[in-house]
């Protein structure tokens, strides 16, 4: 077997028994560390990070951003490279191959990469519906990258050039449906609370957005400035995957995923809704100035 590669892997957990020996896998062998940074679990997750050959360790839960933030500062990470990687998500081979010639190079003039991600879904491989090809940026230099502060869906930013990686990334969570569920509720929950507080903003958004930027910049300007003001988004949101992102076929398991996102953004605008009508109601009560 050939040595481990020049980088380290990050997997933040919380219960996380059954996705993250699929997760290690990926990662044990290849990369010369492997973290597991717990936030509490009480499940099997820190035996079988044990067991697995990583270092694990617990840090009471900060919020996703800054958790994997203390991590790169806390972690007695030695490469000069670093891959985040979630617990349910695993490294192919492909990729694999990528970031060890990189990693162990460590010659080149980019200090972040992207790296493509495909979900799967019902046990199908999702290849349309707007989530695929799906843009992460995960490995990169280590002390040239950090998360930005937000609540849910953060990405990092990069001192210095990046690049895309040809290497994919699977995602799959085996919880179940209940699991993921609950999970998107408790999402909806934070984007409702973002989206109503870039509306507060004059401008919407923040310095990294832009309509005349790069993909990346040009996605986060639709999701931050122009989608939280469309009316009757989960329509939209739809009709968007669904037929003009060819969710169609991907068949049955494309059908369900695009209804479940849907709803998802229901969920968002009718929270939405409701923190608006709660922020009224608290306005009314206030004594006149």
């Amino acid at each position: 077997m050939p040595e481990p590669a020049n980088y380290a892997v990050m997997i933040p957990t919380k219960n996380e028994e059954v996705n993250l020996p699929f997760a290690l896998a990926s990662a044990v062998g290849r990369a010369k560390q492997v973290f597991v940074l717990d936030s509490g679990s009480t499940d099997a997750t820190e035996k079988i990070a044990r067991d697995a050959g990583a270092q694990f360790v617990y840090q009471p839960w900060l919020g996703y951003a800054r958790q994997k933030n203390w991590g790169l500062d806390n972690l007695p990470i030695k490469t000069p490279w670093v891959f985040i990687l979630d617990a349910d998500e695993i490294i192919t081979g492909a990729l694999a191959s990528e970031l060890a010639a990189i990693s162990d190079a460590n010659t080149c003039e980019q200090n972040g990469f992207y790296v493509n991600r495909f979900f799967i879904f019902l046990g199908k491989r999702i290849r349309h519906c707007g989530y695929y090809p799906s843009w992460n940026l995960r490995f990169f230099r280590h002390g040239k990258a950090r998360y930005e502060e937000r609540d849910v869906h953060e990405h990092m930013k990069v001192d210095g050039k990046v690049a895309y990686l040809k290497g994919e990334m699977e995602h799959n969570d085996r919880r179940g449906m209940e699991y993921y569920i609950a999970k998107h509720n408790h999402y909806s929950t934070l984007e409702a609370k973002e989206y109503m507080r870039l509306l507060a903003l004059k401008t919407g958004g923040n310095a990294t957005a832009s309509p005349f930027g790069g993909p990346i910049e040009r996605r986060r300007w639709v999701k931050e400035v122009v989608w939280p003001r469309l009316p009757a988004r989960w329509l939209f949101r739809w009709f968007y995957m669904y037929v003009f992102k060819l969710g169609f076929l991907d068949g049955m398991a494309g059908f369900h995923f695009c209804l479940f996102l849907m709803a998802y953004e229901h969920q968002i605008a009718l929270k939405m809704k409701e923190l608006a009508r709660a922020g009224l109601n608290s306005a009314s009560q206030q004594p006149p100035p």
